[in-house]
């Protein structure tokens, strides 16, 4: 999935900015997603650099995670596929 595809998926799950869509983004394309002590790393960026409340950075951490997956699980499909 590219970033445009995954900041526009994201902003029509959550509600937020495209500038905090990019915002989400990159911190996602800068941190590695394995691991919970990854995932309280995550939250408090997405607090810190978009503004917005745990509970809310909780709410678009979860929204990435499924995009992403989700990008994930159709390429490795795609790769089976002849």
């Amino acid at each position: 999935m590219n970033p445009e595809d995954f900041i526009s998926q994201l902003i029509s799950e959550t509600g937020i900015t495209k500038e905090q869509g990019a915002a989400a983004n990159g911190i996602f394309e800068s941190t590695f997603l394995a691991g919970n002590k990854n995932k309280d790393f995550i939250i408090a960026q997405i607090v810190e650099k978009l503004g917005v409340d745990e509970s809310q950075a909780n709410i678009i951490y979860n929204a990435a995670i499924g995009i992403l997956t989700t990008g994930v699980i159709s390429k490795i499909k795609g790769i089976f596929k002849k």
